[in-house]
């Protein structure tokens, strides 16, 4: 090392240590152990009882504390200002010091009350407060120990800070950082560092700590910022713009009360910190954190709308929580924005153009068209530098979605000049993080103006005083590093986007934003996915039963129950909770949730129901609830039995008098035959052969075996329950042991009931067959006690192509099915919805699901993983009862020309049949709410607008054909407006006797308010 550069060095580190002073401990403490607070209510003092100076306290994980004390500042004239402080260390075990004061969900955190107001959050970056006026102040600590840690120690302190040497410290802070990375033989690091040696030339170390040693502190203080800030220092060509930030994980390795809390210490932090640093800005997404704070602190919130106010705080984002966008619907990515725009809205006055998702596993490729009809205008991420494989070739960009939109988007870079690991949204403004995030940024003919977001994250806490203090100096424009400037999110992509709207060097990228990475978080976590996609279907058909019943016979709307029970769903959307990442409570808590869920859903739909069944003479029988898009011929349950209806309205209902409840199916042997399948089963009950009799193919190919039950060896490297790894995929076992099989009779479908056991596990699985479908389903029961587990389920099928296509929200992809290339390669676990194909040129087989995500398509063989069982953070995920449904598919054609999407949507959510109960009619005997001519094109939605009585209308083209469609309505209405997809009106469409006309682009989403 230069010789100079080692005394700057050793000189900085002898400054350090004589920085604070006057170290006072408290003695009289008292503590009042407790559970979640509520609010902000104070316990009374007399349930206290005295703590120990550097005592032990907590429960066990997840145990709260109150702690109280009185701290008095002394009068007179004190030139440095006095702090109060905390450590959680053990004086007595300095070795475990490091550890103990790591920041993490075990570390205590603390919420810290000074007479009587909310001042602070204290972790173990941000651990003290000044306290300002003189006389007594009143204390109170409320404190949290996480999951990872059952008992800490507490200490309180004083001390005082001398000023001049913490602001000589912070002078020389980030230009002694700047010598470890620039080039020694370059002028920045000769000048940097002979004005660093000037200026320690001018501090006597002779005898540090005392009068002579603080007076020259002073000059060198004067020096370093006349001559090194003032003269050498002037704007540089390139630009960091900073934002104050700090990534909450709604849940992750703590639940959504904890983040309570979380929300509360970091917005109370940014709060001082703010007060203190009149230039400093913040930004944050997130609405459900705000009405977190709003519910528990109302004055705090409070100081935040003022902010808000004042410019200095941004509330952006968009969607109600960062939400995965891989697993969510179209439907539930829609009321993100909507709810998460209205609440930003209709509490600060700000209207969102950012969708703000820098942790999220994965970008459908139906987003850019979503926000585009949102009024959104700039998507941002840093998580795709994650890839385990390839680089995105880009950081801004132009995103192209499935039906053509587009979105500009923009890559965060924030890492340090070494350029090692991935680019973090838990940025620091520390040199070597200005440096190298500038540097990461590739396309600097676009700009030379980049953007980091600084502050802890993730569990919270945000900006520090060294940060700030570091932008102060590297605002100065100091040769070797980019200008620091302190800004907001929208300011810098307003900015961006008018240098890029007319270069030609704007890039485009076509197509899904994969994350090779966290591939396992399609699969984890089983029964929280089944929940979602259930009460995804459950409350749209809800929200359609709720409008008939209000429209045909004026039963109120249930608009906040419907609301709350939305807010639920979007919740548990969240990136750690769905995507199966979290601890095991914060499943205990998801499931609670579903249930309320459920429990509303199916109260509405009940009473729904009950109000056509009432209207309709009970003479007709039953009646068939139609909940989709196409005349409804298809299997319905009733009393228990399963039979077969045909010709019930789109969207509707009708009475049916006689069901079709037998079958034709024959059992004979280990030979099955159907009206349109021929199947033969091997000796261990596996499918050995399955010919279509009308289209003469075999679906399988020769000699192997379909339904294949596949266990993996599963044990990541790293991020067990996020991750599936290449590495896995090759070697399996298939399970053919079974009990017993038997044949099955229910009505209009005959099955045969397989069981098969795997060492502490059970798989049971009934194989449907039908008269009036090919469709094959697969009613699987699994009693799973294994960890470290992959379970897929296994089609080699007989076609040729070299793509799959994989539906998602609102529409579909095409991926390849070979590994030419790394980023083929790196596909080899992808997600999709409600079904996959494989078509050739005249014929196919789709593999649907009614609550699994992640698919491994690749040489004509088809896999859809059921479970994966990891241990971390949740040592019991996927263990237990399981129950879903997949199905095999063959079909006539390609996918276009089949009813693939058709049968996709009857097995997650079937036509359900209610008894006709009225004495007369008052009800039609049959009715479509919504009628389309043509069947590509879905209605998805049917509701009350959010913010009057009219009617919101969401259909969407299915199959990327471009349509003029037909829309009818089975009530009256007045006028149909089109609006975007938070409402708001952009045109007026004709109505003619009850229908509108609407072209339809390949895979558009169209909005329409009925007014009547």
């Amino acid at each position: 090392m230069n010789p100079s550069l080692r005394k700057v060095k050793q000189y900085f580190k002898i400054i350090n240590e004589h920085r604070y002073y006057d170290k006072q401990y408290v003695k009289e403490i008292t503590t009042y152990p407790c559970g979640y607070k509520k609010g902000r209510e104070f316990p009374p003092l007399e349930l206290f009882s005295p703590f120990p100076d550097g005592g032990e306290w907590g429960s066990g994980s997840d145990s709260h504390a109150w702690f109280h004390c009185t701290v008095d500042v002394p009068s007179g004239e004190y030139c440095d200002p006095l702090f109060l402080s905390v450590s959680t260390d053990d004086p007595t075990e300095a070795s475990k010091k490091a550890e103990a004061n790591r920041w993490g969900p075990g570390n205590p955190q603390f919420i810290i009350y000074v007479d009587g107001k909310t001042r602070q959050g204290l972790d173990a970056f941000h651990t003290s407060i000044p306290l300002e006026g003189e006389g007594s102040h009143d204390i109170y600590l409320y404190a949290y120990i996480g999951s990872a840690a059952t008992k800490s120690r507490l200490r309180i302190f004083t001390y005082r800070a001398h000023s001049d040497l913490e602001d000589l410290i912070y002078d020389i802070e980030t230009p002694l950082m700047m010598l470890d990375f620039l080039d020694e033989r370059g002028q920045e690091f000769a000048m940097t560092l002979d004005y660093l040696e000037r200026t320690f030339s001018l501090i006597d170390l002779y005898e540090p700590g005392s009068d002579v040693f603080f007076d020259s502190v002073k000059k060198a203080k004067e020096y370093i910022r006349s001559e090194f800030y003032g003269k050498y220092c002037s704007e540089q060509p390139s630009t960091v713009l900073c934002i104050g930030h700090t990534h909450i994980d709604c849940a992750w390795l703590w639940t959504l009360d904890q983040t309570r809390e979380k929300v509360q210490r970091s917005f109370a932090t940014v709060i001082e910190l703010m007060r203190r640093f009149p230039e400093y800005r913040f930004m944050s997404s997130q609405p459900l954190l705000y009405k977190y704070l709003k519910e528990e602190d109302p004055v705090l919130y409070d100081s935040v709308r003022e902010m808000v106010k004042a410019g200095r705080w941004e509330c952006e984002g968009s969607m109600w929580v960062e939400a995965d966008c891989n697993l969510s619907s179209g439907e539930s990515l829609v009321r993100q924005i909507i709810y998460g725009k209205r609440f930003f809205r209709d509490e600060f006055g700000k209207e969102n153009h950012i969708l703000w998702l820098p942790d999220v596993f994965g970008y459908s490729a139906a987003l850019p068209q979503i926000l585009r009809k949102s009024g959104i205008d700039w998507f941002v991420t840093s998580k795709i530098s994650w890839n385990d494989t390839n680089t995105m070739p880009y950081e801004t960009f132009i995103w192209r979605g499935i039906d053509g939109s587009e979105i500009n988007t923009y890559f965060m870079t924030a890492t340090n000049i070494d350029g090692k690991g991935n680019a973090t949204y838990n940025g620091n403004p520390g040199a070597k993080m200005l440096a190298g995030t500038y540097r990461r940024y590739g396309q600097k003919d676009l700009t030379n103006e980049v953007m980091l977001t600084y502050g802890f994250g993730d569990g919270g806490g945000g900006p520090t005083v060294n940060h700030l203090e570091q932008i102060r100096r590297s605002s100065k424009g100091i040769p070797g590093l980019p200008n620091a400037r302190i800004g907001s999110a929208n300011e810098f992509l307003s900015g961006l986007e008018e240098k890029i709207k007319n270069s030609v060097r704007i890039p485009r990228w076509q197509g899904e934003l994969y994350l090779e990475f966290h591939r396992g978080t399609y699969t984890s976590m089983a029964k929280n996915k089944k929940n979602n996609r259930q009460c995804e279907f459950l409350l749209e058909n809800a929200e359609m039963l709720a409008t008939v019943a209000n429209v045909m016979a004026q039963d109120e709307y249930p608009r906040q129950e419907l609301r709350d029970a939305w807010e639920k769903v979007l919740t548990n959307q969240f990136h750690d909770i769905i995507p199966g990442s979290s601890i095991k409570e914060v499943y205990d808590r998801s499931d609670k949730d579903y249930s309320e869920i459920i429990e509303t859903g199916s109260a509405i739909i009940e009473r729904a129901a009950a109000r056509i069944a009432n209207g309709i003479a009970n003479e007709h029988g039953y009646i068939i609830l139609n909940p989709h898009s196409w005349i409804g011929s298809g299997y319905v349950t009733i009393d228990g039995v399963c039979g077969y209806v045909e010709g019930i309205p789109k969207k509707g209902y009708a009475c049916v008098g006689e069901l079709k409840t037998t079958s034709s199916v024959i059992v004979n042997g280990r030979n099955v035959e159907t009206e349109l399948l021929s199947i033969t089963f091997d000796e261990f009950w596996q499918i050995a052969k399955i010919y279509d009799k009308k289209r003469g193919r075999n679906v399988l190919l020769p000699e192997k075996r379909g339904n294949e039950i596949r266990i993996y060896a599963d044990y990541p490297d790293d991020y067990d329950n996020w991750e599936w790894q290449e590495y896995s995929i090759d070697d399996y076992k298939v399970l053919t042991d079974y009990d017993e099989a038997t044949v099955i009779r229910d009505g209009a479908r005959t099955g045969i009931r397989i069981s098969r056991p795997y060492m502490k596990s059970r798989i049971v699985q009934t194989v449907w067959l039908y008269d009036e479908t090919a469709r094959i389903d697969f009613e699987t029961h699994i009693d799973w006690h294994e960890v470290h587990k992959m379970v897929k389920a296994s089609f080699p099928v007989d076609i040729n192509t070299d793509k799959a296509t994989y539906e998602i929200q609102f529409g579909s992809v095409e991926r390849p099915t070979h590994k030419n290339t790394s980023w083929d390669r790196a596909k080899f676990e992808v997600c999709a919805h409600k079904y996959a194909d494989l078509s050739d040129g005249g014929y196919g087989v789709a593999l649907m699901n009614n609550c699994k995500y992640g698919y491994d398509i690749h040489d004509g063989t088809m896999q859809l993983s059921l479970l994966k069982c990891g241990t971390f953070p949740n040592d019991e995920a996927d263990q237990g009862d399981h129950d879903f449904i997949y199905s095999l598919y063959p079909h006539d054609g390609k996918l276009t020309d089949s009813d693939v999407i058709k049968e996709a949507y009857y097995l997650n959510f079937p036509m359900t049949a209610i008894k006709a109960c009225g004495e007369t009619d008052t009800l039609p005997s049959s009715f479509s709410a919504i009628s389309v001519n043509c069947d590509n094109v879905v209605c998805e939605t049917i509701k009350k607008a959010e913010e009057s009585d009219d009617i919101i209308v969401r259909l969407y083209e299915s199959k990327n054909i471009r349509k003029s469609a037909e829309i009818a309505f089975g009530f009256d209405v007045k006028e149909v407006k089109l609006c975007d997809l938070v409402e708001n009106e952009i045109d007026t469409l004709s109505v003619t006797n009850n229908s509108v006309s609407v072209d339809f682009n390949g895979f558009e989403i169209i909005t329409l308010k009925l007014i009547r």
